[in-house]
């Protein structure tokens, strides 16, 4: 019987496809390093030559440079300023509308996917519809319908429509009763904080104490009492233990408006960047024979001003306040004054985001509902829990195994959509960042500013969101 032989030597490295698999990925890192240098050698030549107003290629000297503008909303901001600092504004800005944006969607989300799957045909109606119609259209279109056809055309200042003890609706903005933290308020929030972080110890302690005796209940509840309980007790003892800066001021300008601050230097004359500013405090103003013409609340920039006065005032008076202050919109003059007012370019922007990103949260969480077996539902009614009862305790914890991926992606699509905030004039990040680029000529240097943010905002969403995915996922044995 004939036997054969195979050969056993290597074949040349030429000819071994390992080799050549190796070579070929070195070549290709090679040439893509060696293009990737002459791109940044030509963009730094480039710029060195023409772009002198950012101090040069790749410089980042132009951020402490004088801005030159002013910016509408957000945190207090002035020409005088910096680049970095507008910039700031911005991704605060952005940070305002992408996270009170993701509350909102995820609660309108949650209810039209919970009434898609309703036995009520009404209501499944109604939400199929309200799903189809904004999640088919444009969010572009969406924005300027809301800016331009609902915003706009709501009542002038004068004619504004009154929401009850709410607030106001005008085409100049919504306006409404709010409740904010005073001069005080912060040893209060300083008792928040601890609240909140032993109220966090107190539940992994719960949670642990349940694990290790093989019990079930809520793990949450005991934390949830310890912050409640140092947030009433912190409260009382702010409002019993604070006073107001030794070195409180006031500047009167024209007898009727004017600004309290702490004059850090003690100089009597208030300086922007210097002295700082006392929010929410109440003050009265006494004219010439020492009557009160008017009474109210600093600003949260510490500001304040009155319209038609019975007389001149001449003289301010303060008081400590409460930690807590509800301030209610006043119409004085063309506009109004005190309470929380949204401009129309951010309310634009904030419902056009929650209505569109919604509709595509209301499928997530319809489609995670139909996910869960039926039988979960029988075995439930089996037990006598009611149709609320089961989607809390049964359904929806089920659910979110399959909600969370998908809403991840919905909460990074809606703070980069909200970049769209140029087309309504809404001074958001990358709004202000076109105004910087126009200024300064750092096109290049503020793109990457852009984008390192953005990316930040998304790794941050998913990081959190990963985590709870995997905290609530099945665990196998």
């Amino acid at each position: 019987m004939a036997s054969s032989t195979f050969p056993t030597s290597r074949p040349p490295f030429f000819r071994d496809t390992r080799v050549i698999a190796v070579v070929l990925q070195l070549i290709f890192l090679i040439a893509l390093a060696l293009t990737g240098w002459f791109l940044y050698s030509n963009m730094v030549a480039r710029l060195a030559a023409s772009n002198t107003a950012a101090g040069g290629a790749l410089s980042w000297a132009f951020l402490n440079q004088t801005a030159g503008f002013g910016i509408s909303e957000g945190p207090a901001f002035r020409p005088d300023e910096s680049y970095g600092r507008a910039f700031l504004v911005g991704v605060a800005n952005t940070l305002r509308v992408g996270v009170v944006g993701i509350v909102l969607a995820t609660l309108l989300g949650l209810f039209a996917g919970i009434a898609r799957v309703s036995t009520n045909w009404l209501l499944s109606r109604l939400a199929a519809v309200y799903v189809e119609i904004f999640r088919s259209t444009p969010l572009l279109v969406q924005l300027l319908f809301w800016y331009v056809g609902v915003i706009a055309a709501l009542p002038s200042i004068q004619e504004a429509t009154e929401l009850g003890n709410l607030g106001y609706l005008t085409n100049r903005g919504i306006h409404l009763t709010w409740v904010f933290v005073t001069e005080t308020g912060r040893i209060w929030l300083a008792w928040l904080l601890a609240g909140f972080v032993l109220g966090i110890v107190a539940s992994w302690l719960r949670r642990r104490h349940l694990e290790r005796n093989g019990l079930t209940g809520s793990a949450a509840l005991p934390g949830v009492l310890v912050f409640l309980a140092l947030a009433v007790i912190g409260y009382f003892a702010a409002d019993m233990t604070a006073s107001m800066p030794e070195a409180t001021a006031y500047e009167l300008r024209r007898g009727d408006r004017g600004t309290l601050f702490e004059d850090v230097n003690r100089n009597g004359v208030y300086e922007p960047g210097v002295d700082r500013t006392l929010a929410y405090v109440p003050i009265k103003l006494f004219d010439r024979e020492g009557r009160v013409v008017a009474t109210g609340l600093t600003e949260g920039d510490g500001t304040f001003r009155f319209i038609n006065l019975p007389a001149e005032a001449v003289r301010l008076e303060w008081e400590t306040p409460a930690p807590l202050a509800i301030s209610e919109p006043q119409l004085q003059g063309f506009n109004f004054r005190g309470g929380l007012s949204l401009t129309p370019e951010f309310a634009a922007l904030l419902i056009a985001l929650v209505v569109y990103t919604g509709a595509f949260i209301a499928e997530i969480v319809r489609a995670g509902i139909s996910a869960v077996n039926k039988g979960q539902w029988e075995a439930s009614r089996a037990l006598g829990l009611n149709t609320g009862q089961t989607l809390r305790l049964i359904v929806l914890p089920q659910a979110l195994r399959v909600i969370i991926p998908p809403l991840t992606s919905q909460y990074l699509n809606l703070v980069k959509n909200s970049s769209l905030a140029i087309a309504v004039g809404y001074p958001d990040l990358f709004n202000v960042s076109r105004t910087i680029v126009n200024q300064t000529g750092a096109e290049v240097q503020v793109i990457l500013m852009v984008m390192g943010t953005y990316l930040s905002f998304s790794l941050i969403t998913s990081l959190f969101m990963n985590w709870y995915n995997k905290r609530i996922a099945l665990v196998e044995r």
